[in-house]
């Protein structure tokens, strides 16, 4: 008899589930009609009797904004151009004329041209700055919408106005737009005789091809171990991230997992077959506070599986999956639909990414786990790496002289004096004409100087023919005249470094830059050094210490 009633009781508590579920969805289902139609009413009401006419479009854009701005901080409505970004990711080219610009010092400036690309075969060089496109000066527009309008359709034409140093008069480029390959791949090569070095920028469409090429021709060159540079690389597809990681890791190993509310948000995601790495290539992965997103996941994954050691600083910490849904050919809406989860089941994402207040479902989140290997991690967003480095800062005047932009205007106006890079690199009276640039220009201040000068002015409005306070006030200055000098000769490395960093990039594009950047980069030094240190890298691998996520 109980087993009767059991029985009777087991089919009748599911549909009573069930049916509370299906009450529950009603319910949530009315609530929102109830809102659309507030929302419709408030919107007729506007539209028939505001004062002023409003713009449909221009309103209606501003309404959805508001919208999505109570979201999350990746959730957004996109028309036009904004939505060049979600296409460089997903077709990985776009229609252009092949130029890295730049916007320093209220001034666009061209850092490369592409190889092969229009505005190479045109003759625009690194150092040029456009003034105008098709005949409007770049100062009306901000520098994306300057960026945009140098972007177009395949086989249209554009017009740029470049100056260039050297050249008394603008020069005119009539350029006819190409289909520009995004490269995701930056740079790669051998950095010592066994450890090869990858740096990528982002991840798209082509990353998946760039990064074999790129590890096939390091291992052919008997690479032993293998540095990943994913510092300020902000992200991009999730499959490219899957396909970097099916080049490292085992056969069916779980890399990523997605959960949202749909069915297609909810994914697993497993490395699909026999890496190109072999497991003895010892494995470190950069990353920086800029790196978010499929970089996290990427560096995530490589820790909780023990595949490799992280270094650099705590990255971003954005551990949510976005989705696009069109509307028309101009108009589409980037839904965050479900949250990543790597391996060891951490949630990558910074907490409060929205406010409680419009969740109805809100739940606490574990914060303890283990890498495959038992050591512990926390889940507090973003990836802590197994050794930090922190970042150095710049020196008072070489800082000061940075954020004047005189190392970059220095090395575009006097580019066209050296015939490479290397005759830069040979230049023994590099730094005097720097000094003579600097001295040229409006002077920079040191700590506590610009109120000097404020406390100058003042006591010179008060009595300029006061003896004692402009003996005084001499000495003060006259020391900081001898405190920059001192400081120039003790700073004179690094503002050195910085000036080469300059004129590599202009002479050798971002590649060139970049190469040169290795060479005093603190981070790579310290990957570069446990990668050599079998016992190191092991014992990084073994650490009982808690990384704290």
């Amino acid at each position: 008899m109980k087993k009767f009633i059991l029985k009777l009781l087991l089919p009748i508590t599911i549909v009573i589930g069930i049916f509370s579920l299906a009450l529950t969805q009603s319910s949530y289902y009315r609530k929102i009609s109830k809102s659309q139609e507030l929302i419709n009413r408030v919107y007729n009401q506007i539209f028939s009797t505001y004062v002023h006419q409003i713009d449909p479009e221009a309103f209606t854009k501003a309404a959805i904004n508001g919208i999505t701005e109570k979201l999350d901080p990746f959730t957004e409505f996109m028309v036009d151009d904004e939505q060049h970004n979600i296409n460089v990711l997903s077709k990985g080219k776009y229609g252009g004329v092949g130029i890295q610009l730049s916007y320093r010092n209220n001034t666009m400036s061209v850092v490369a041209p592409m190889d092969g690309g229009p505005a190479k075969s045109a003759g625009i060089i690194s150092g040029d700055i456009i003034l105008k496109v098709d005949d409007i000066d770049v100062k009306e527009y901000s520098f994306n919408e300057a960026a945009a309008k140098i972007r177009g359709e395949k086989g249209s034409t554009v017009k740029l106005t470049i100056k260039r140093f050297g050249d008394d008069d603008p020069i005119d480029f009539s350029l006819i737009r190409s289909e520009i390959i995004v490269k995701t791949v930056t740079y790669s090569g051998m950095l010592s005789k066994d450890t090869g070095y990858v740096r990528l920028n982002r991840f798209n469409r082509n990353t998946p091809f760039e990064m074999q090429n790129s590890i096939s021709t390091l291992l052919n060159n008997d690479a032993t171990a293998l540095i990943f540079d994913l510092r300020d690389n902000a992200g991009g597809l999730l499959t490219s991230a899957i396909s970097m990681l099916d080049m490292m890791t085992v056969k069916n190993t779980t890399l990523v997992s997605t959960k949202g509310r749909t069915k297609d948000s909810n994914r697993t995601f497993s490395s699909r077959r026999d890496p190109i790495i072999p497991k003895d290539v010892k494995i470190a992965i950069l990353i920086n506070q800029g790196s978010a997103s499929a970089s996290e996941i990427v560096a995530g994954s490589v820790q909780d599986l023990d595949r490799g050691i992280i270094i650099g600083q705590k990255s971003f910490g954005k551990g949510l999956v976005q989705t696009q849904y069109s509307f028309d050919e101009k108009r589409s809406i980037k839904i965050t639909t479900a949250r990543y989860y790597i391996p060891s089941g951490r949630f990558i994402q910074k907490r409060d990414y929205i406010d409680n207040k419009y969740i109805m479902n809100a739940s606490d989140e574990d914060s303890i786990f283990t890498t495959i290997g038992g050591r512990t991690v926390y889940g507090n967003g973003g990836i802590t790496p197994d050794s930090t480095i922190e970042p150095s800062t710049m020196k008072s005047l070489t800082s000061q002289y940075w954020r004047s932009g005189y190392f970059y205007s220095f090395s575009q106006e006097n580019k066209h004096h050296y015939a490479s890079f290397k005759s830069v690199l040979n230049d023994d009276s590099l730094l005097d004409k720097f000094k003579n640039y600097t001295e040229s220009k409006e002077s920079v201040d040191l700590p506590g100087e610009k109120e000097l000068n404020i406390v100058i002015e003042k006591i010179s409005e008060l009595d300029s023919t006061d003896i004692r306070a402009n003996d005084a006030l001499n000495l003060l200055s006259d020391f900081y005249d001898r405190e920059e000098d001192k400081r120039r000769e003790s700073e004179q490395d690094e503002i050195r470094e910085l000036i080469l960093l300059e004129f590599a990039g202009l002479f050798n594009g971002t590649e060139g830059r970049l190469k040169q950047a290795l060479k005093n980069d603190e981070t790579v030094q310290v990957a570069l050094d446990v990668l050599s240190n079998s016992s190191s890298y092991q014992a990084s691998l073994s650490s009982t210490e808690n990384f704290e996520n």
